[in-house]
């Protein structure tokens, strides 16, 4: 990726969250930035989830877009580069596994995609604005700098649902949303979740509290009996 960029003659940074990583990745990554100036690395020493990790390397972003990518890399650079100009003419561009125009190159487990189309399917019954989006989770997006300063204090989901909260809140501040079919190669190595049924429950959880975030009923979330509750819950699964 970086000597693809290196060849487009653009200014960029590369920020790399490590959060918790018990595995050397947070070595190999300290290794490389000393050969690189333009990778950034972040280690914190316990977990910050998805969206936690995310909301870091956006305080350390410079640039005017924002790319968010996984860290196993599922897409061609020659994508990315191509979101990042279809987002000149929108707040946020999502990239889609599930659009006419996307292409599976190695496709995720069984299992994976059907907890993903359930999960999608949650998200339209909950969120009338979203119904026409078919790919919330994709690990690549793309955000003006102008849309996170609009939305940055309504960024408080941590866990997976953060893409939905990223997307939800983009549309509700009057920004427009693309999504972009793309080339995608699941990682079956690196693109791994411990745990499926406790991160779904926990996820399930995340959409009513953003549900009710964006409702009449948001006052309740202050009151310290459901906060405690919900903390309880989070802490459980």
């Amino acid at each position: 990726m970086i000597s693809f960029f290196d060849e487009q003659a653009v200014e960029y940074e590369i920020i790399v969250v490590m959060d918790g990583c018990d595995d050397g990745t947070d070595k190999i990554v300290l290794r490389m930035a000393e050969y690189h100036d333009r990778l950034i690395p972040l280690s914190y020493p316990r977990k910050l989830g998805k969206g936690g990790a995310l909301i870091k390397g956006f305080q350390h972003a410079r640039g005017e877009y924002l790319v968010m990518l996984d860290a196993d890399n599922p897409i061609p650079s020659v994508d990315l580069f191509r979101l990042i100009r279809e987002a000149e003419d929108c707040g946020l561009v999502i990239g889609s596994r599930y659009v006419d125009d996307s292409k599976i190159v190695v496709g995720e487990p069984v299992l994976r995609i059907i907890l993903s189309r359930v999960f999608n399917l949650l998200v339209r019954l909950m969120f009338r604005e979203l119904r026409e989006i078919k790919d919330t989770q994709c690990g690549v997006k793309v955000l003006k700098r102008e849309t996170l300063k609009r939305i940055c204090e309504k960024l408080f989901i941590t866990d997976y649902v953060f893409d939905v909260n990223l997307i939800y809140s983009t549309i509700r501040s009057g920004f427009d949303v693309k999504e972009v079919g793309v080339t995608w190669r699941h990682d079956r190595e690196l693109s791994k979740i411990r745990g499926l049924l406790k991160v779904s429950i926990r996820m399930l959880l995340s959409l009513i509290r953003l549900r009710i975030y964006y409702s009449r009923f948001k006052p309740i979330l202050e009151f310290k009996l459901i906060r405690r509750l919900l903390g309880s819950l989070y802490r459980r699964f």
